[in-house]
């Protein structure tokens, strides 16, 4: 699809969010809060541990590559599933039904 991007956004400015999606919204963004405050207090509670740089670059590349790896993997199985790629897969998982 020619500019979907676009598509995409046109979409999203013309739907109003609706009640469900404000909640979620809002609770998805107290959940952050929560885990945020978690970690800091996690830490405040950690006896003194020091971890170089190299350990800090580690954990960084690793968290940016989980979250680019599952947020590739949840756009891919989003766009299959409005692009019709799943219809087939399930209209021949039917058809092996049937044959049995």
């Amino acid at each position: 699809m020619p500019g979907g991007h676009l598509y995409l956004l046109r979409t999203l400015k013309e739907m109003p969010m609706t009640r469900g999606s404000q909640l979620s919204l809002i609770a998805a963004v107290i959940a952050i809060i929560i885990c945020l405050a978690f970690i800091v207090v996690g830490f405040g509670a950690l006896p003194e541990v020091e971890m170089g740089i190299h350990g800090w670059v580690a954990l960084a590349l690793g968290i940016g590559f989980s979250v680019v790896i599952g947020g590739g993997l949840a756009a891919i199985l989003i766009i299959s599933r409005r692009r019709g790629f799943d219809e087939a897969a399930h209209d021949a998982y039917r058809q092996t039904e049937e044959l049995d």
